[in-house]
């Protein structure tokens, strides 16, 4: 037993006043989170995308990120109104250009009701995200005299309204969540003061892993998802390392043990069981480092901080608070009528164990049934949004905006994509136009393209081209040198051009992102010698996201196997073990995203997001730990008294099934919260995991896991030493159902 487990149980009203104190103090830092959080993160700050835009950025000194002030007027010409707008943009922190449609007449439609401003900011995009609410705030404010209204969009808008509702989202969640764990916990327990004690833990560690998060937010980068995380793992985790604890403690009471020696039980068999639990979700967890990417690092932060704040009060706080309540853990008992005679489920478990015993039949059908069920991973397109309104819900101001310029311009040109060419200075410029003039003929035979735009497409004689790319654009006309220094240019002794091309479909879509692959892949081979070549554009940006996420894939789930096994194989002292349980693990990761894949691709028209795959495989990797190691570690317990491997698996799966059930209920309960979501990306996440816990727990763990035990013989519990009947006594002493504690 941990020492400060023992600490626990010798002081523990210290015990309680020491995490009541951590508490308190951490509600000031928890509420300071929010501000402390970054929007954004969905980027590659490594990929080709934003390497090419930092090079347009150096050469035509561009502001590295825009937004789009719509402006609309339902009657009256909205003109008036646009001096105000630019004059209320340029005071605006880190606005380095503002552009409205008397600079670019395309941009006042027909009926001159709508028409739009572009604002360039010198800023990241996290700190763009961050000045939106005040944007938005000083347009309203500032023109709403003038009948006007004013909707900011753009890529980062959209971002930003997309992490604003996330976390909206989140709290919906835990509104529903709590509530649930509240129901089915006086299920599992029929007890309120057993209920209590698990929720209050739960809130208790939300709070102080927020806190963390906030002292973490102050020393870097932390996304605006963290809470997100936070609440999702946490709440999972927190009440069922509690359950697991709190139903072994009763367990041993209903035995007649007194309460010290219940508690001294429960911890040093379900408490162990915990422990390794926690420490196989921080394993996994810790993979989703791998990507370096914003929101990932965050997310894996958040489970690993809420995980290890769980496990540290499931060590201490929870049997200080056991050992001063006793048997009042009882209290308040829920009385509820059970059928005659109380066996209703010997029919049901002398079924189990029936299929038990002919392994091969039944996992072969099983194996069957799980390849069905993970077939459609085959259909599944991941892919990151990319300035997408539609995952947004209608009231979103950036989908309100973008839905303005639908309906009156044409977006497309918002979001177009930028082919930068590059080549060293003593090549000359001759090699640069000739690329030119093949990108654009690739663009022009994808089939995907409706306009571009290059030195070669200003309208230049060549005598004038030449004249210009070598450096004499005096005798150009000031709209045509305009028009060329916005293309071509030289920086670091190279020099530089680019191709503006504007897709045929918006930036979300599979046709724009199919056509930034083409570009990549047929580019590099079209272009001179000499002449570098990259993609960049808000698509461009997704797609590195997305290849990013796609080429660490194998990188975390490796990492996740190799520590988790080397976990398993110190707590349960076997390496033949942990190998089917890792095979067990991934099993039901595939099928429940084949299940995702069918239910959100195919039934619901809705792309599966590049995060969710490794998000629900590190999660759910790391919480189905919990059910296997607090099954295997009884039957294990059982096994080291009696040395009869059939028997240690029947009385194994009899005190524990019903608790892995209740324990898969809760994790559901959270899960399922999270479809209230208005975020396709949350509830795909949600229904993914809770498809994940229902396979996990009601077909892996009753049927698959112990027919494999079965199979394997005695020879998977490894080598063991002989043990004393009476050290386990505490959990073998009764074996009928009507022992254990409801």
């Amino acid at each position: 037993m941990p020492a400060l487990t023992r600490l626990a149980l010798e002081r523990p009203r210290t015990v309680v006043a020491i995490w009541l104190v951590l508490a308190a103090a951490a509600v000031p830092l928890m509420l300071h989170l929010p501000g402390a959080l970054k929007a954004g993160g969905f980027e590659n700050p490594r990929g080709e995308s934003v390497k090419a835009q930092h090079v347009l950025e150096r050469t035509f000194h561009e502001a590295p990120q825009e937004l789009q002030v719509v402006l609309h007027t339902a009657a009256g010409d909205v003109t008036h109104a646009v001096g105000r707008a630019a004059a209320l943009a340029k005071n605006f922190p880190h606005v380095a250009s503002v552009e409205d449609y008397r600079q670019n007449p395309r941009w006042l439609s027909a009926d001159r009701h709508t028409t739009f401003l572009r604002l360039g900011f010198r800023a990241d995009p996290t700190t763009v995200q961050n000045l939106i609410g005040d944007l938005r705030h000083r347009m309203t404010a500032g023109l709403g005299d003038q009948g006007v209204e004013a909707h900011v969009t753009g890529a980062q808008a959209l971002d930003y309204d997309l992490s604003v509702q996330s976390e909206q989202d989140a709290g919906t969640a835990e509104m529903i969540a709590f509530p649930l764990l509240v129901i089915v916990l006086l299920l599992v327990f029929r007890s309120v003061a057993a209920m209590l004690v698990p929720v209050v833990l739960a809130g208790m560690a939300l709070v102080c892993a927020m806190a963390i998060g906030y002292l973490v937010a102050r020393v870097s980068d932390v996304s605006i998802l963290f809470n997100n995380a936070v609440s999702i793992i946490g709440l999972a985790v927190a009440v069922d390392y509690s359950l697991f604890i709190i139903r072994r403690h009763r367990e041993e009471l209903a035995g007649g043990k007194d309460t010290i020696t219940a508690l001294n039980t429960a911890m040093r068999t379900a408490g162990h069981a915990v422990l390794f639990s926690g420490l196989a979700v921080v394993a996994a967890l810790l993979a989703l480092l791998i990507p370096r990417l914003m929101v990932f690092t965050s997310i894996a932060l958040a489970g690993i901080i809420v995980t290890l704040v769980a496990l540290a009060m499931s060590m201490t706080l929870l049997p200080a608070v056991l050992c001063l309540m006793g048997r009042r853990i009882d209290w308040l008992p829920i009385r509820i009528r059970r059928t005659r005679g109380g066996t209703g489920r010997a029919p049901f478990t002398a079924l189990l164990a029936r299929l038990h015993r002919r392994p091969v039949p039944l996992l072969l059908a099983l194996a069957v049934m799980f390849a069905l069920m993970a077939w459609p991973i085959g259909w599944i397109r991941l892919q990151a949004p990319v300035a997408s309104p539609e995952i947004l819900p209608p009231d979103a101001d950036s989908r309100q905006g973008v839905a303005l310029l639908q309906e009156a311009l044409e977006p497309r040109d918002l979001f177009p994509l930028q082919v930068v060419l590059t080549t060293p200075r003593q090549n000359g410029p001759a090699p640069l136009v000739e690329s030119v003039r093949a990108v654009m003929d690739q663009a022009g035979t994808s089939g995907r393209v409706v306009s571009s735009q290059s030195v070669t497409r200003i309208g230049l004689p060549s005598v004038a081209l030449d004249a210009a790319v070598g450096g004499d654009t005096a005798a150009l006309p000031a709209e045509a040198r305009a028009a060329f220094a916005q293309l071509w240019s030289e920086n670091a002794g190279r020099y530089v051009t680019r191709v503006v091309i504007v897709p045929a479909e918006g930036p979300d879509s599979d046709l724009t992102h199919d056509l930034v692959r083409d570009l990549r892949d047929r580019l590099p081979t079209a272009v001179r010698p000499g002449v570098s070549v990259q993609v960049t554009g808000a698509t461009a940006q997704g797609v590195d996201y997305d290849d990013v996420l796609v080429g660490s894939m194998p990188a975390i789930l490796g990492a996740a196997a190799l520590i988790t096994l080397v976990l398993l194989a110190s707590a349960f002292r076997s390496w033949l073990l942990p190998l089917p349980a890792l095979v067990l693990n991934a099993t039901v990761v595939a099928a429940s995203l084949g299940l995702l894949t069918l239910i959100s691709q195919k039934w619901l028209g809705q792309r599966i997001d590049s995060t969710t795959p490794a998000l629900v495989f590190a999660v759910m990797f790391g919480l189905s730990m919990d059910y296997l190691v607090i099954m295997i570690s009884r039957m294990r317990e059982v096994y080291l008294v009696r040395r009869n491997h059939v028997e240690a698996i029947d009385v194994g799966m009899r005190r524990t099934a019903a608790l892995v059930n209740s324990a898969a209920l809760i994790m559901v309960a959270v899960f399922v919260s999270f479809l209230a979501a208005k975020i396709s990306v949350v509830q795909q996440l949600g229904l993914g995991l809770a498809i994940a816990v229902v396979l996990d727990a009601l077909i892996v763990r009753l049927l698959v896991m112990p027919a494999m035990l079965h199979l394997f013989g005695p020879r998977i519990w490894g080598r063991v030493s002989p043990a004393s009947p009476a050290s386990f006594n505490g959990g073998l002493q009764e074996e009928t159902p009507q022992s254990s504690s409801p």
